[in-house]
């Protein structure tokens, strides 16, 4: 057998066998395609009592809710939430004059169950807007949901006058610790990262360095984390406002990565905030 020929023999038998770091990352990816779908709980229940609903998005999959009257202000929930968890933040906003919006992402509450990715929250957040056809006041967001939301600006050219981010994450690190965590090999986090940059449309230095987040000078962005959060950092609150230049940090503590979405230090932050 010629050298060459040993050489193909090689390179054929390496392309058949089995990539361990690649499998797992099959594995997790799949895992992480699927919400863990949060119960209607009867206090939930009672915070959708006689709020509108309608569907929106591919086929009407989509569940979403308004209450209020007034500028219209957008609320998108974090994965494996559901949007009830945003309606405490909504009916106190609606309170004070503005029409609030909130929805359940493919994949979760009462959407379609479907295989649901960041790319689910980014193209919801479009297809939201596209829904509404009405001039957003303030666009609000948790955990990746914002950070979401905030991609979907720039690769869909949609906008609102405010931005409001709470508990979110500056890139998609958190899945990437749960497979650490998990004992994954590096080799499968860099597998990972390629996964994550292809449903933000962006290469990994860029998510890392925060462009997510693109700046937009003239906005004002309020970004709200607790000291306590065990998922996100929030420290990641720092860096957004040196980015970002008209950026107001908030910091709670005791609330975690959810409370913090009824805590009233946040409510009184968001309601401020949108009435500057």
């Amino acid at each position: 057998m010629s050298l060459t020929s040993q050489k193909i023999e090689k390179r054929s038998i390496k392309d058949h066998s089995s990539n361990d770091a690649l499998d797992l990352v099959a594995f997790l990816s799949a895992g992480l395609g699927k919400a863990k779908v949060l119960p209607l709980r009867p206090q939930d229940e009672a915070l959708l009592k006689g709020v509108d609903s309608f569907c929106f998005g591919p086929d009407g999959s989509r569940k979403a809710w308004s209450i209020g009257e007034g500028p219209l202000v957008v609320l998108v929930h974090g994965y494996s939430g559901r949007g009830v968890q945003m309606a405490t933040l909504a009916r106190h906003l609606a309170s004070k004059g503005f029409q609030c919006l909130f929805f359940d992402a493919g994949g979760h509450g009462e959407s379609q169950p479907e295989k649901i990715g960041f790319s689910t929250f980014i193209r919801d957040t479009r297809d939201f807007f596209i829904h509404i056809k009405t001039p957003v006041y303030a666009l609000i967001g948790h955990s990746a949901g914002a950070l979401a939301m905030m991609r979907a600006r720039e690769l869909y050219g949609i906008s609102a006058e405010k931005y409001a981010i709470i508990s979110a994450p500056l890139f998609p690190y958190v899945p990437l610790e749960s497979m650490r965590a998990t004992g994954a090999p590096e080799e499968s986090i860099g597998y990972m990262k390629a996964v994550l940059s292809d449903q933000f449309e962006m290469s990994w230095s860029s998510l890392v360095g925060g462009e997510a987040f693109v700046v937009e000078t003239d906005k004002a962005l309020l970004a709200i984390y607790d000291t306590e959060d065990p998922m996100v950092r929030h420290t990641d609150a720092e860096v957004l406002a040196g980015i970002w230049p008209k950026a107001t940090v908030v910091k709670t503590s005791g609330y975690g990565h959810n409370r913090i979405l009824q805590a009233e230090e946040t409510l009184a932050a968001v309601a401020g905030f949108v009435n500057l």
